[in-house]
């Protein structure tokens, strides 16, 4: 972990002697999201509005590459805090949203209640969360080396395990995943053709060698 703090400091400084929108800083801030997403070290939580926080702390930091402090903080604890942030401001807006279609009850007591805290627990979500979490870890040490060796045009670095890490949980939109490689026109519409052939199929398999898809049903999606 010391040793990944240090690289992306050294990215993050290195970026940011680069003008903005300058091959040089989009090629230091891609192996800074690279490195990040690979650890699996950024707080995670298993919220719709997820997604939404992590892309909107990516593309903060990313344009206020020079707020961030070394002397404060490490590089993923300044996106932690940003990240944090953002879904506390979803969470808020949703609780909110909620109050306004619900209405707070008042018990016999005089307190307030949130209609929200009355909701029963989602039995399915702890099996859920386990399938995410060994699909997750799959995705990042791709033990077979199979991920990394599936390649687009003979791009290395665009790989399956890096566009499963662009694709979830960001999701990540094929035009900034394009502009992100610096894909020529061509080769950006290619890339989700690529990405649906011979990425996903491999997902798929390890679903069905995981119990998790069945293989008569996923030969006929």
């Amino acid at each position: 972990m010391k040793d990944l703090d240090e690289t992306l400091r050294q990215l993050v400084a290195e970026a940011c002697t680069h003008p903005p929108k300058s091959v040089d800083r989009q090629r230091a801030l891609q192996e800074i999201y690279r490195l990040v997403m690979k650890s699996g070290k950024l707080w995670r939580e298993y919220t719709p509005y997820y997604a939404d926080a992590l892309q909107q702390m990516w593309e903060y930091c990313c344009q206020h590459l020079e707020e961030y402090d070394p002397t404060l903080s490490g590089v993923i604890t300044w996106l932690d805090n940003y990240l944090k942030k953002q879904l506390r401001l979803f969470r808020d807006r949703r609780s909110r949203d909620y109050k306004r279609r619900a209405g707070v009850e008042q018990t016999e007591q005089g307190n307030f209640v949130d209609p929200v805290d009355r909701l029963p627990a989602r039995p399915e979500l702890e099996p859920t969360l386990d399938v995410w979490e060994k699909t997750m870890n799959w995705v990042q040490t791709d033990p077979q080396g199979i991920l990394q060796a599936t390649c687009f045009r003979k791009r290395a670095d665009i790989n399956a395990q890096t566009l499963f890490l662009m694709r979830f949980p960001s999701e990540t939109s094929w035009q900034v995943i394009a502009d992100r490689f610096h894909l020529t026109p061509a080769e950006a519409k290619d890339l989700p053709k690529f990405y649906n052939r011979r990425c996903l199929p491999l997902l798929r398999n390890f679903g069905i060698s995981q119990g998790y898809l069945d293989e008569e049903e996923s030969s006929h999606r």
